[in-house]
């Protein structure tokens, strides 16, 4: 039987039990899903450890539980892709953070590219739905949600860059180098991107990579490259 799965504070994990204060976790545990002492659960401190424990106590506002046994996270993939993706409408950037995260991708970062459309995401529930893909899809971590950059100062981070767009090579003969473990994966908005954006990002050093012929939509197309990138 699989069992639920929740992210806890680190701090939560003290000398061999699970001490939980979070309200709104507990409440879940117990009145939505049910759970009760002697009943068995995962609960992941966001490093990559996870903590199999049996629930003991459980009240409105705390809740102990005996850890059974404790393992590395095994779900996590070597090649660590931050997305950044072009800012569009909010139902559409949510469910990139839903399917992005089930997909095993580890940062987002959402960018203000010159055919962009208004984000307009409430972080609280973006951080939710993270949290909440994180644990159904069995990640050892919760992906980060940086803050929204200009393209600029997005090409301006560190490490490898490619950039995807039709006028690109096709994705299967790209090749990171095999020291790098971080990528960086630029998707334009609806319109795509401009010439000048296409410009300045090949003179960051980013590669111009295309995913095949058909024209996807902005919210598909990160899912699609992390997919072929991650289970190469």
């Amino acid at each position: 039987m699989r069992l639920h799965r929740f992210f806890i504070p680190a701090e939560a994990v003290q000398s061999g039990r699970i001490r939980l204060s979070d309200e709104a976790l507990i409440k879940q545990i117990k009145n939505v899903l049910r759970l009760r002492p002697g009943d068995s659960a995962v609960f992941l401190d966001g490093s990559g450890k996870e903590y199999t424990a049996k629930l003991a106590d459980m009240d409105r506002d705390m809740l102990t539980a005996d850890i059974e046994a404790t393992a590395e996270n095994r779900h996590e993939a070597e090649l660590r892709i931050t997305l950044v993706q072009a800012m569009c409408k909010k139902d559409k950037f949510e469910w990139v953070l839903q399917k992005g995260t089930e997909a095993g991708i580890a940062r987002f970062v959402p960018v203000l590219a010159a055919r962009s459309e208004k984000l307009g995401l409430n972080r609280e529930r973006a951080e939710k739905i993270l949290r909440e893909a994180a644990e159904q899809s069995e990640r050892g971590i919760v992906p980060e949600l940086a803050e929204a950059q200009d393209f600029a100062e997005a090409l301006a981070s560190p490490g490898e860059k490619i950039l995807l767009d039709e006028s690109g090579d096709p994705v299967k003969t790209f090749h990171l180098p095999p020291s790098a473990l971080n990528l960086n994966v630029f998707v334009g908005p609806e319109g795509g991107w401009t010439e000048a954006e296409l410009d300045s990002a090949k003179q960051a050093g980013a590669k111009i990579v295309s995913v095949g012929p058909r024209v996807l939509r902005t919210e598909t197309a990160g899912l699609v490259i992390a997919a072929i990138l991650l289970n190469r």
